[in-house]
């Protein structure tokens, strides 16, 4: 019996010898915990958790980064035939397209390309007077304001000159060359060149249409935005202006940018445009990517609705570095201030390159007969619209293999 008191004791003072040891564990597990705690605290402090948290995003951004250009790699490795098809069409159609200085003592940028028209390129070559009868559109190519050139709407440009019209391809600088306001003004300059001289090349000047795509849309709608305000201040001034808004017929946007808000910039972010270079770009404040974004002008002065041409507004639905919510809002924007006669067409299933490399390579003609037939509108002669028989038939790429490009492509 004692025995067995024993034992039982000796149970009793195991458990408590065992719980003390727990209780001591645990108070040990604190101290270290709140010693952890301790050194991330001074870490914050010293900036260390700052430096790592900062090269870990720089990590990320860079292989975003990675990613996209080797996917827009693969994609112009998968189309570089084409491509090289297009190049030639450029640089050797001859003299139907010819390259013109748009500024005195400008640079290499300063340059537009004029595409002539089939019956202006025929009275040109027999040494006939051009007669100044063809519709002009101004294209104002894109390139994420860093990397584009006039040659990326050639395509575009062969299938409206082969409906009649007279298309005068821009050149201006981009960043860092130039910031948003000096491509502005590039374009400014060019269209201004191109009131005054498109009627030498057969182009009438009082159908005049100003299309921009991509980033090119954003400088050319910042441009509209701007120059109405500049009438407004020349108006109480009594200063003269080379050229008016109402000069133009219209305006055309092709897959365009009017907003600069946050979470456009969250979406360009992940696509690996960094931060800092958007604001490099767009302005390092939010008055300054106010001042720069069309819709945000809109609402901040909405009489400049009135002064601005009609548009046509064409967005890809699956389009994947510019929403079709750019379009869409800044449409929406001009129908609540009562310009209804803003259209917008949302091609579904095409992305952002379709309307100048894809869809000319299938022939696929939408949304250049719908420039055409807003031109047609705007001005009023319906002449123009009986030319879209004579809109391109050839190349006609499978359409399965321009799904893969679609695939491939970032943008």
């Amino acid at each position: 019996m004692a025995a067995v008191k024993r034992c039982r004791a000796c149970k009793r003072h195991g458990r408590g010898k065992a719980a003390r040891a727990h209780m001591s564990e645990m108070y040990r597990n604190i101290c270290a915990g709140a010693t952890v705690l301790a050194a991330a605290a001074d870490a914050l402090q010293s900036g260390i958790f700052d430096s790592a948290l900062q090269a870990w995003q720089l990590v990320l951004q860079t292989t975003r980064l990675g990613i996209f250009v080797f996917r827009f790699f693969l994609y112009f490795l998968y189309l570089l035939p084409a491509f090289l098809c297009g190049l030639a069409y450029w640089a050797f159609a001859g003299q139907d397209i010819i390259s013109i200085s748009y500024q005195e003592r400008g640079c290499l940028r300063h340059t537009c390309d004029i595409y002539l028209p089939h019956k202006a390129a025929d009275a040109k070559a027999k040494g006939q007077q051009l007669e100044p009868t063809a519709p002009v559109v101004v294209l104002v190519s894109g390139g994420a304001w860093i990397i584009g050139h006039k040659g990326y709407v050639t395509m575009l440009c062969r299938a409206l000159r082969n409906a009649g019209v007279l298309c005068i391809a821009v050149d201006y600088r981009y960043w860092p060359q130039a910031s948003v306001d000096d491509m502005v003004e590039d374009n400014e300059a060019a269209v201004t060149w191109s009131l005054q001289n498109c009627a030498n090349y057969g182009g009438d000047p009082k159908r005049v249409t100003l299309l921009g795509l991509s980033s090119g849309a954003h400088i050319a709608a910042l441009l509209l935005m701007r120059r109405c305000m500049e009438e407004r201040d020349a108006g109480s001034t009594g200063r003269t202006l080379s050229w008016s808004v109402k000069d133009l017929i219209g305006f055309v946007g092709l897959g365009g940018v009017y907003h600069f808000h946050g979470s456009f910039m969250d979406h360009l972010h992940v696509k690996g445009i960094d931060y800092s270079l958007q604001q490099r770009i767009m302005g390092s404040t939010v008055a300054v990517q106010d001042s720069r974004s069309p819709t945000q002008l809109l609402h901040q002065q909405p009489d400049l609705a009135t002064d601005l041409p009609p548009m046509l507004l064409v967005h890809g639905s699956c389009d994947k570095i510019v929403p079709p919510e750019q379009s869409q809002t800044f449409s929406a924007v001009l129908h609540q201030l009562g310009r209804t006669d803003a259209k917008i067409l949302l091609q579904e299933g095409e992305g952002h390159n379709d309307p100048v490399i894809h869809n000319p390579l299938m022939s696929e003609s939408s949304t250049v007969r719908e420039i055409i037939l807003s031109i047609s509108r705007w001005s009023d002669d319906f002449q123009v619209s009986r030319s879209l028989d004579d809109l391109p038939s050839w190349p006609r790429l499978p359409k399965q293999l321009i799904q893969v490009a679609r695939m491939l492509t970032p943008v």
